[in-house]
C-alpha cells in the first residue's frame, strides 16, 4: 500500500488501515509519503501546537494503527517526507507524531528534497 499526503490529514489513512485483518498475510509494503515543512524539523515538542489538537490527534490514531499491523503481520511501514529546501531531521518530529513506532524502531524514516 502507498499513500501520498497533500496535508497533515492523515486520518483516511487510518481508517483504510484499520481495514487491515491478520488474514491479509499477503501484506508486505506500507509507505507514507509526506510533503512537509523545514520549520517543523525543528519544532521538538512544540509539534503538537504547531499542527493543531485534531492534526496531532489524527497522527496518533495513525500510530495505534500502524503498530497494531506491525505487530501483527511484521509489516514495517515506510514514512517518505518531501521537503523543497533542506534536509530535515525527521526524527526531531516524527517521534512525537508516531511514538509507539520510533520508540519500537518499528519504521523506517526517509526524507527526500524537491529540486
Amino acid at each position: 500500500m502507498v499513500f501520498k499526503l497533500a496535508s497533515r490529514k492523515v486520518e483516511w489513512i487510518t481508517l483504510t488501515l484499520q481495514t487491515i485483518t491478520q488474514h491479509h498475510r499477503d501484506l508486505r509494503k506500507i509507505s507514507i509519503s509526506v510533503y512537509w515543512e523545514p520549520g517543523l524539523a525543528r519544532a521538538g515538542a512544540n509539534v503538537r501546537e504547531i499542527v493543531g489538537e485534531q492534526i496531532y490527534g489524527q497522527w496518533l490514531d495513525l500510530d495505534r494503527a500502524l503498530n497494531q499491523i506491525w505487530g501483527s503481520l511484521s509489516t514495517r511501514p515506510k514514512l517518505v517526507c518531501v521537503t523543497a529546501k533542506a534536509r530535515l531531521d525527521m526524527e526531531d518530529y516524527i517521534v512525537y507524531l508516531l511514538p509507539e513506532m520510533t520508540k519500537r524502531g518499528a519504521i523506517d524514516l526517509f526524507s527526500y528534497i524537491l529540486e
